[in-house]
């Protein structure tokens, strides 16, 4: 069967009304992690019921209410995501503000994204149906920050000024939809290792209409000088190198977009990305002076954190000489940020999570046969995506950032369900 050409989905006599509410809302939470978290947050909470009483059906046999939930006690990511829960909210209760601890501990939640993606995605053709969804809302968020770019740059008389100073929240780091460029740059990037995914695995005329896609997110991503992110895209980028079925295409395509962007990047990106390795860059001193305010926490409150939200608070205990900025909430390093507020143990057992996770996407990947691109994209782009989400993290607290975090959370599920296709 061809899992690349895309066929309507049945939605005759077989398919009941709480199959499509459940698949609807679905859709609507992938297009909407695009777009907006608290769309997307509502969404998740109404999958969290859906799901649960009426699972999408992986066979012919219709699913029985709970009949799921058995099966997801043994899957191999339940247990790392248990213990580090239980761990957090064991820092928020020994915390020195317990109430506001487990208000930020509250952030656990995200984790039924991984469970409600893997039990509502009824198989590959699916799943792929969803992400790209997924990337059709992102390339208009991309395309309206790149107009954000425009207009912000240019501030063109014809646009009333009002307008621009809702618009243009920064002199030149374009946020798209979110609060934040930070979290516009973690969306980006991921979906253009979805879209570089797909161009390294599926026949090229199947997968050609993707190019465009994948030009206009690169070239928001430019325009919200997210240096982490850059990085991330990297790194992703070398992940689908090495696990592409057509290596020698997706090589061309970086190739080629890495040359074009060098023509044409503009003066102050161009600035930005060498600041990469500028060790006297003022920023990446103050991180570092973070980073080393975070390792004395951790001296200190080895077992259980400062708490979860209490960094900001016992940051000025803390703070370095040379730090640059008075105050932060987080240290701009995930596995920093964590042993810090919850612990050594609670940092293993997130590191933990993605060791189980790369063991058993790995293990999935070297099954799915080379001749299955769609599931092979699938695997590839979760594989590439988190490795891209990790480095990232070295240099941002993005686990931290919930819309970020959500879609990584759904991208870790692709693998089960290739392997249950």
């Amino acid at each position: 069967m061809d899992l690349a050409a895309l066929r309507p989905l049945p939605l005759g006599g077989s398919r009941t009304w709480p199959d499509l509410v459940r698949d609807g809302a679905l859709l609507g939470f992938f297009v909407a992690m695009a777009c907006s978290i608290s769309v997307s947050q509502a969404l998740l909470a109404a999958l969290c019921v859906l799901v649960v009483v009426w699972p999408a059906r992986q066979t012919e046999a219709a699913a029985a209410p709970w009949s799921h939930l058995a099966s997801l006690r043994a899957h191999p990511l339940t247990r790392p995501f248990l213990v580090f829960a239980g761990l957090t909210l064991l820092s928020a209760a020994f915390s020195g503000n317990p109430g506001w601890s487990f208000w930020i501990a509250r952030d656990l939640l995200r984790i039924a994204t991984f469970y409600v993606v893997l039990l509502g995605t009824r198989d590959s053709r699916h799943a792929m149906r969803l992400w790209q969804a997924f990337l059709a809302a992102l390339c208009l968020m991309a395309a309206y920050g790149l107009a954000q770019a425009y207009l912000c740059g240019t501030r063109p008389g014809w646009v009333p000024a009002a307008w621009l100073s809702e618009i243009c929240t920064h002199a030149q780091r374009v946020r798209g939809p979110f609060s934040i460029y930070m979290t516009f740059g973690g969306i980006l990037f991921l979906g253009a290792l979805l879209f570089f995914a797909y161009l390294a695995n599926v026949p090229w005329r199947r997968a050609w209409w993707m190019l465009p896609g994948a030009a206009i997110t690169v070239a928001a991503l430019a325009f919200t000088y997210s240096r982490n992110a850059w990085l991330g895209l990297a790194a992703g980028a070398l992940a689908l190198v090495m696990t592409a079925r057509r290596t020698l295409r997706i090589v061309a395509v970086l190739a080629t977009v890495l040359a074009l962007g060098t023509i044409a990047m503009p003066g102050p990106v161009a600035e930005r990305l060498q600041s990469v390795v500028n060790l006297e860059d003022q920023t990446l001193r103050d991180r570092v002076a973070m980073w080393r305010a975070g390792l004395s926490m951790i001296v200190d409150h080895p077992l259980l954190g400062v708490g979860p939200g209490e960094v900001r608070t016992w940051y000025q205990h803390y703070r370095r000489p040379e730090a640059v900025r008075p105050s932060t909430g987080h240290l701009h390093n995930s596995a920093v940020q964590i042993a810090a507020e919850r612990g050594l143990p609670a940092l293993f057992a997130w590191i933990w999570i993605w060791v189980v996770f790369f063991r058993e996407g790995w293990r999935i990947l070297t099954r799915a046969e080379r001749e299955e691109p769609v599931r092979r994209a699938l695997v590839c782009s979760s594989l590439a995506c988190v490795g891209g989400f990790l480095v990232a993290g070295l240099f941002e607290h993005n686990f931290g950032d919930a819309e970020v975090a959500t879609v990584v959370l759904a991208l870790m599920a692709q693998p089960w369900v290739v392997e249950r296709s």
